[in-house]
Order: structure tokens, then C-alpha cells, then sequence
């Protein structure tokens, strides 16, 4: 072969294998992004879920402040209850003293009364009085006498009054105040009762919310740390974005200078996983450096033209084929799960790719597009990288069906 074309085959090789190699660096840092972000993300929704239970947990304590303040006004009343009932009780006691004293002097008269007349009674009780009234013969001291017996009967008989009144009385106020001091009691012990289960429960409340403002705060700091992160990544996906843009241009302006005249895609029969032939692979088109399986690239090419039409851009893509040693380094420094054993993966093959431009986030108008439309072309998004799937969520990965 002559010298000319054969600089300018070696110039495409070279050209081909660094836009194999350089979009490697933005898969992975576009791989620790997404994760990053997953990780916010994540924190952030634990932090609005705390943070709605805390705001159930206030309007618990409002509910038990409420209960709380209630008990206290029942306390508040049963103590005045309590006093009005002391003073009744102490009103009631000095009533009683009254009567006891009255009693105690209506006992005294009838005592002597009772003792008069039985001196009398020796004597020859009150007919002999009456009839030594009579002898005497002194008309006024016998009216006197007669006045004085029928006084003294008078006064026994009131006496007798007295005390079964004082008795009566001194019993219906120990009564009443008795009565009065078991009800003031008893609404007080319920209400200190109930004052101390409100304690309690406001208590344990306030626990529960310093509890989850220490947690909320810890899960802020930790989003904020991953935000933090998620966003110095995201400034360096930028730079290699840049730099693997340069690269596609030079590519670009390499393939402008010496045209290859189409793709046929040569068979990829007896080759390994990650092992195919640059001769077996085709171009992306709007994507400088990716390469699929022909089959696999033509179907991506028209699904890219029709993406096109809808959003004035053609796919992007991170990433497609990968050779067996690309697939040992992502092994290697990819989380467990997010990269197919070396020599298994569909990349190998030359059958997947890992998509961007927003096809990367659920429910974008570019995902739910793709969703859509990728069958029509034998592309499909797998099960097991869809939410809640068999492997890990993985919303940019998409595969030829074939």
C-alpha cells in the first residue's frame, strides 16, 4: 500500500481508539455523578419526611398543650372547690362550737334542775312547796312561788329544746362538711391525675421532636455533603465532556479530510466479548467515537434521526462499545452491581449503550419519548434497570434487541 494511504488509514485508527478511550473517563465520572445525585436525592426525600414528621409530632403536642391547659383549669377550679369546702367545713365547725357551748349550758340548767328537784322532791317535791306557799299566808309570796315553780318547769323544758336543736344542727353541718371535702378530693386528685398524664405525654412528645430535629439535622448535613460532592462532579463531567468534544471534533475534521465511503459492518461471528474488530463495528451518528455492531448501529443511526426531528439534537451518548479491558477497569472501580462481569456485558457485544441529554433522568420528555418510540427500531429499555427492577436503576442504559 502506498505511504499516503496508509498515514491516513493509521490517522483514523488513531482517531477511532481515542474516541474509544477518552469517552471511558466521562462514563466513569458520569457514573459517580449519577450515584452522587441518587445519594442526594435520596437524603433529601428522608430529610422532607422527617421533616413531615416532626410537623405530625407538633400538632400532637398542640393537641396535648390543649389537654394540658384543660387539666390545669380543672385543677384550678377543684382547688377552689377544695377551699370554699374548708371554709364551709370551718364555718360548719364553729356553728357546731356554738351549739356544743349551748348545749354544754342547756346540760349545766338541766343539771341543776334536775338536782333542785330532787332536793325538792325530798323535801315533798312541789306539792309540799305549793302547800308551804299556802301556809305562809302571805297572799304575794305565793303568787311568786307559783310564778317561780312554773318558770322553772318553763326553763327545763327549753333547755331540753336547745340541745336536741344544737345536736340536730351540729350533725347535718358535719355532715355536709364532710361531704363537701370528699367531693372538693376527689375532683382534685382527678385533676392532678390528669395534669400528670398530660405531663407525660407532652414529655414524651418534646423527646420525640428533639429526637427527630437531631436526626433531620444529621440527614441536612449529609445532603448538603452529598449536594456538595454531586456538584464538584458535576464540574468535572463538564471538563471531560470538553475535552471528549475537542476529541469528536478532531475526529470530525480527520473524517472531513480523508472520507471513509459508509460502514458495511463485517461479522462479528468468532469473535470474544469485547474483543470485536474495528472492521466489524459501524459509527454513531451525532456521536464522534461511539461504534455499535452494524445491525445494532444502523437501527441506533435512524432511531437518532427520529429523535432528531422531535428535539432538534441527536442522541447522546456516553457510552457504547467496550472493549474486555475497558470492562475489567469499570469492574474494578464501579460499585458492586453497576458493571457486567468482564466478558458478559451486552457493551462487549457491541449491543448497548448508555445514553445522556436528559434520556438519563426518569420521566424526562426525553426518556418517556425514547420509552415510546425505541421499540419501533429493536431497541428497548431491559427490566432490570428500570425502578424496582432485578439489577440497579440504571434509566440511560438501553440495548439492541437485535
Amino acid at each position: 500500500m502506498p505511504l499516503a494511504p496508509r498515514l491516513t488509514s493509521l490517522c483514523l485508527a488513531i482517531a477511532v481508539v481515542v474516541g474509544l478511550a477518552a469517552p471511558a473517563s466521562a462514563d466513569s465520572a458520569s457514573h459517580r455523578l449519577r450515584q452522587a445525585k441518587a445519594r442526594a436525592a435520596k437524603l433529601d426525600a428522608r430529610a422532607h419526611q422527617q421533616a413531615a414528621q416532626i410537623k405530625v409530632a407538633q400538632a400532637k403536642l398542640a393537641v396535648l398543650d390543649a389537654q394540658a391547659n384543660t387539666a390545669l383549669a380543672q385543677l384550678q377550679v377543684a382547688v377552689q372547690q377544695a377551699d370554699k369546702a374548708d371554709a364551709a367545713r370551718t364555718a360548719a365547725q364553729t356553728v357546731l362550737d356554738a351549739a356544743t357551748a349551748q348545749t354544754d349550758a342547756a346540760r349545766l340548767m338541766l343539771n341543776n334542775l334536775a338536782a333542785n328537784a330532787y332536793r325538792n322532791q325530798a323535801a315533798g317535791g312541789d306539792v309540799a312547796a305549793t302547800l308551804a306557799l299556802v301556809r305562809s299566808g302571805d297572799p304575794t309570796s305565793l303568787i311568786e312561788g307559783l310564778n317561780l315553780l312554773d318558770q322553772v318547769g318553763k326553763t327545763q323544758s327549753g333547755a331540753v329544746d336547745d340541745l336536741k336543736v344544737a345536736e340536730a344542727r351540729q350533725q347535718r353541718a358535719e355532715e355536709e362538711a364532710a361531704q363537701a371535702a370528699s367531693v372538693a378530693a376527689g375532683a382534685e386528685q382527678a385533676a392532678r391525675t390528669a395534669k400528670a398524664k398530660a405531663d407525660a405525654l407532652v414529655a414524651e412528645q418534646q423527646t420525640e421532636i428533639r429526637t427527630l430535629d437531631r436526626l433531620l439535622a444529621a440527614t441536612r448535613r449529609a445532603a448538603a455533603k452529598a449536594h456538595r460532592h454531586a456538584t464538584a462532579l458535576e464540574r468535572a463531567i463538564a471538563a471531560a465532556r470538553a475535552r471528549a468534544a475537542a476529541i469528536r471534533r478532531a475526529q470530525a475534521l480527520a473524517a472531513a479530510h480523508s472520507p471513509v465511503a459508509g460502514c458495511n459492518g463485517g461479522s462479528v461471528a468468532g469473535y470474544a466479548n469485547g474483543q470485536l474488530p474495528t472492521s466489524a463495528l459501524c459509527p454513531l451518528w451525532g456521536a464522534p467515537g461511539e461504534m455499535l455492531r452494524a445491525d445494532a448501529a444502523a437501527a441506533f443511526n435512524r432511531m437518532s434521526e427520529a429523535f432528531n426531528a422531535a428535539f432538534g439534537e441527536p442522541l447522546c451518548v456516553e457510552a457504547s462499545y467496550r472493549t474486555y479491558q475497558h470492562q475489567i477497569e469499570l469492574y474494578g472501580s464501579m460499585p458492586a452491581g453497576y458493571a457486567a462481569v468482564p466478558g458478559t456485558s451486552n457493551h462487549g457485544w457491541g449491543l448497548a449503550v448508555d445514553l445522556c441529554g436528559g434520556i438519563q433522568v426518569d420521566n424526562s420528555p426525553e426518556h418517556l419519548w425514547l420509552l415510546d418510540h425505541a421499540a419501533a427500531f429493536n431497541w428497548f429499555h431491559p427490566a432490570w434497570a428500570m425502578p424496582g427492577g432485578g439489577g440497579p436503576h440504571e434509566p440511560w442504559h438501553w440495548e439492541y434487541a437485535g
